[in-house]
């Protein structure tokens, strides 16, 4: 379909070479593609459906030579008698793929977890443990952010400390 611009579909530019297509595609089928939609809701499966059949015809268009000539073609052509008679090019509304990868970075970030820090327990033990080695459980509560919702809940975890035989002073475990 000459109205839609496969190559914002896609998010190359126009005189972008084949192999930048096809990364392009690879790229974006891992993203869109039917089976990459486990988990979603209906609604959700059907808009991914729907761009990933935008971002294989773009494709199947711009990876074919003739083809691509012929659509650029056909695009200059109706650029150009827009142009003369006045007129803006009819360009239907597509899937965007730079926006798309924005939002994806975006949100990513926003999901990234910030960085873990060691936290120090005073743990009480028998001697024995520190001369012949062992392990001690410790339940620690910690606060955990809902994906769903965003509030924090409280979850608590059962950690296993190994002690080394013969440990030293101080004796610290990690």
């Amino acid at each position: 379909d000459k109205g839609i611009n496969y190559y914002k579909v896609l998010g190359i530019d126009e005189y972008g070479t084949n192999d930048e297509v096809k990364k392009a595609y690879r790229k974006l089928s891992l993203t869109y593609h039917p089976d990459k939609t486990t988990g979603k809701t209906q609604e959700e499966k059907d808009e991914m459906a729907e761009i990933f059949m935008e971002v294989k015809n773009a494709y199947k268009t711009l990876s074919d030579e003739p083809t691509r000539r012929q659509y650029d073609f056909e695009r200059d052509r109706d650029a150009v008698s827009a142009d003369t008679h006045g007129k803006k090019v009819q360009e239907k509304v597509s899937f965007n793929a730079r926006e798309a990868m924005k939002k994806i970075l975006e949100r990513a970030k926003e999901n990234q977890k910030a960085p873990s820090e060691v936290v120090r327990i005073p743990v009480q033990i028998r001697l024995e443990k520190l001369v012949y080695g062992g392990h001690k459980a410790i339940k620690r509560s910690r606060q955990v952010k809902d994906r769903f919702y965003g509030d924090f809940t409280e979850s608590i975890r059962t950690f296993r400390v190994d002690i080394p035989v013969g440990a030293e002073q101080p004796w610290t475990a990690e």
